[in-house]
């Protein structure tokens, strides 16, 4: 569950669930054996199989869009947004069995304006999540564009 300590951040917890990193692999089409089986992954000297690469784009069933509005107050029309891009940067994947603790909060919201008429709102979500020790495991970047009613 998702919790509000100030009102430009959200703290929650993301399971690494062993099936549901399993279940993500298989959905992207994510072969490598260490995602997919415990021996492989101990094989290969890890303590347990590892979450690909964008597994932790399932914070949106933590911190669903609704949740991330009413907290971060972003205010974007959905109805005018486009996805823009998504950025990780890893210190290391996350493993099977453990909890990470993810901080989520806008890093960036500006307005450029168009060379034809109208404007693109662009913010960014930033979400970095810790181990069990604090140590930094990664940071993702959700950047959503909104566009002006002029825009065609």
């Amino acid at each position: 569950m998702a919790e509000a300590l100030a009102e430009d951040e959200i703290r929650f917890d993301l399971p690494i669930d062993r099936a549901k990193v399993q279940e993500f692999a298989l959905a992207v089409g994510e072969d490598n054996p260490v995602c997919l089986d415990v021996d492989a992954a101990r094989a290969a000297g890890l303590p347990d199989i590892v979450a690909p690469p964008t597994f932790t784009v399932t914070q949106i069933f933590v911190v669903g869009r609704d949740e991330r509005e009413r907290r971060l107050g972003a205010n974007l029309d959905y109805g005018r947004v486009l996805h823009g891009e998504q950025e990780f940067h890893y210190e290391r994947l996350p493993f099977a069995g453990e909890v990470l603790k993810g901080v989520m909060r806008i890093s960036k919201d500006f307005t450029k304006e168009g060379k034809r008429g109208g404007s693109m709102r662009f913010v960014t979500y930033e979400s970095v999540f810790t181990d069990v020790q604090g140590e930094i495991v990664l940071t993702a970047y959700y950047t959503l564009i909104e566009t002006s009613k002029d825009v065609g």
